[in-house]
């Protein structure tokens, strides 16, 4: 799996657990509200970082 592919599934589920995290706010407890906000914020940095760092490789190789 190259590192596109990877950010893009990263963020998508960051993504996915954030509108799980606001369509659940009045159903779900404090503690495992605040783990799926953690996991979608981690998961949305690291995939937004990958694609960053693929993004910066690509324009390097086409110079």
């Amino acid at each position: 799996m190259n590192s596109r592919s990877l950010g893009l599934l990263l963020v998508s589920a960051g993504t996915i657990l954030l509108v799980l995290t606001l369509t659940l706010t009045l159903h779900i407890a404090g503690l495992l509200y605040g783990v799926i906000l953690g996991s979608s914020i981690l998961l949305n940095v690291l995939g937004s970082g990958i694609l960053m760092k693929f993004i910066a490789d690509q324009k390097l190789t086409n110079l």
